[in-house]
């Protein structure tokens, strides 16, 4: 049985510029897994407010990260699938890997298209989202099971739903942090991770269980795919790889817009009260992503630096993210052959 394996992300624009935005945005915000209300005030949105005003100016966020090769996240993806389709061949294994993006090319559907067309009977999906979603797991596992739908021979799926636990995830990062923070004195670490909805997690709480409180602090049977839960056990699994204590480090989110209420506490306010708790040399780890990435490196990078320094903060210092790390890329090896050798 010829076999498969999905490294699977959002994506990213193909030009740091307004027509390149637009482009991205005319598929981001047409999802319904991530934009969860009214068709119409979807459109409304996206084509008279995203498109004509928010696209020019973040596309001059774009163009002060953009690499030589192109957008950091399409790049670092490129390389981490060249690592691992390297190593499969090493080890004698018949295996194609591919990434496959939802709203940028290589899109899933073309992907898709592209292995049934080589024959591939089972594909593994191994999204590079560490935390459970409806906004990003599962809107892209929807996109691959109605392009599986099309093929004249249905593959066979295998789903990962999630990293955050991989034990070869968690020692990639320990590996990443140990090496980044040794002989380096800060106050503080802060674990940021991209925020969502409330009504996000809410979404996923079929058990009607979630009080965005201490019900986040483990992950059991009734709160398995809770967001927030799911980026604390990250930071708990990371920390005790490390032998850290609190308090020594916390976990916030960041990234929220509009008026609804976001999952809590919140980076911006975070930092400050960091700042007025005395620590004012801050570290920050950014484990719900894998490559760094506009929200990594300008978002907190630049933006959230300046309101840390305008607070009174003296040194921010952003750790690099697992991108082409070579850990990394034998950490996503071992994970995708564990779960192909049905051990995972």
């Amino acid at each position: 049985m010829r076999k498969a394996v999905l490294l699977l992300n959002l994506g990213t624009p193909a030009t740091p510029t307004a027509r390149g935005l637009r482009d991205f945005y005319r598929h981001f915000f047409a999802d319904p897994f991530v934009f969860d209300f009214n068709p119409v005030g979807r459109w409304l949105l996206r084509n008279l407010i995203i498109m004509p005003f928010r696209a020019p100016r973040v596309a001059r966020d774009y163009a002060a990260i953009w690499m030589d090769e192109g957008s950091p996240l399409k790049v670092y993806a490129d390389r981490v699938r060249t690592g691992v389709q390297e190593a499969f061949d090493e080890s004698g294994e018949d295996i194609t890997v591919l990434n496959a993006m939802a709203y940028s090319s290589p899109f899933v559907s073309d992907v898709m298209g592209q292995l049934e067309t080589q024959g591939i009977q089972e594909i593994l999906l191994l999204p590079m989202f560490p935390q459970y979603s409806t906004a990003t797991t599962a809107s892209i596992f929807d996109g691959v099971n109605k392009a599986a739908k099309k093929w004249r021979i249905p593959p066979r799926l295998q789903f990962v739903n999630d990293l955050f636990q991989e034990p070869a995830f968690i020692r990639a990062w320990s590996i990443l942090i140990t090496k980044h923070l040794s002989g380096i004195d800060v106050d503080h670490v802060i674990f940021s991770y991209h925020g969502v909805p409330e009504k996000t997690i809410k979404k996923a709480d079929d058990r009607n269980v979630c009080q965005f409180s201490d019900c986040c602090n483990f992950v059991s049977e009734g709160n398995r795919n809770c967001y927030r839960a799911q980026c604390i056990a990250t930071t708990r699994f990371i920390t005790h790889a490390l032998g850290w204590t609190e308090p020594s480090y916390s976990v916030a989110f960041q990234s929220r817009f509009g008026r609804q209420p976001w999952i809590k506490p919140y980076l911006d306010q975070h930092i400050k009260e960091q700042v007025k708790a005395g620590n004012k040399r801050l570290a920050l780890v950014t484990p719900s992503f894998v490559s760094d990435c506009l929200e990594t490196i300008h978002e907190i990078g630049i933006e959230y630096r300046e309101q840390f320094i305008k607070a009174g903060g003296e040194e921010f210092l952003l750790l690099p993210n697992l991108n082409d790390d070579q850990t990394w890329m034998n950490a996503v090896f071992e994970i995708a052959k564990k779960h192909l050798d049905g051990t995972g």
